[in-house]
């Protein structure tokens, strides 16, 4: 884990512990049964390992992540331009405050994200139904950040139905490194848009297959 919220999952770590020893001793046939079943936990540290080496960022990317393939025309130009984003967004904050009162920040988790992907993380402060919401943004939508994501998430697959968002985005990707013409594969981009994000219709699980 590499959130702030490693300090949940240790108090939930820290109450199974403790459930264990205050009920060692119990007689209730359903404790014994419940004790016979878990074991005590151990706290591991934070994790620190590099990004691209395991599926962290798949599971993050599952939950707070999405993909966009954004067409317009290009200002006085006659032309259309597609750009292909991937785009993570989280508060920037966690709600827990720590013994001095102050809350963790998710900026330096979201930091290592920027540097993973070079690219610049962002903040973002909106006001809606008069309360202010603050988040860190980090976006891929240049030739090496798309790479890398291409990279990761062809080695740590999604599980979600953003994985079939991701294989339609990255065969658009794939279609503009071959062929940087627009007009050469914005057709396809367009038809691909009617079944993206949150207009899909068409949805299939075999990725989850063993």
């Amino acid at each position: 884990m590499r959130t702030p919220k490693y300090e949940a999952k240790n108090r939930a770590i820290d109450w199974l512990n403790q459930y264990i020893v205050k009920n060692s001793n119990s007689k209730l046939p359903s404790t014994i049964n419940i004790l016979s079943k878990i074991h005590n936990l151990e706290i591991k540290p934070l994790d620190t390992s590099p990004i691209e080496s395991n599926s962290w960022l798949s599971g993050f990317s599952d939950a707070d992540a999405n993909f966009s393939i954004n067409i317009h025309k290009r200002s006085n130009k006659n032309s259309t331009r597609v750009q292909l984003y991937y785009r993570l967004e989280i508060k920037q904050n966690y709600h827990i405050t720590d013994h001095e009162g102050n809350k963790a920040s998710f900026y330096p988790l979201m930091s290592q994200l920027g540097m993973y992907l070079g690219v610049t993380v962002h903040s973002r402060s909106r006001l809606i139904k008069d309360k202010y919401f603050h988040s860190f943004t980090v976006i891929s939508q240049n030739k090496n950040s798309n790479l890398k994501i291409t990279d990761y998430f062809d080695k740590f697959p999604l599980l979600s139905s953003k994985y079939l968002d991701y294989k339609d985005w990255a065969f658009i990707l794939k279609l503009q490194n071959s062929n940087p013409i627009t007009t050469s594969y914005l057709d396809k981009a367009l038809k691909i848009r009617t079944d993206f994000n949150s207009t899909r219709t068409t949805f299939n699980w075999n990725h989850l297959n063993l």
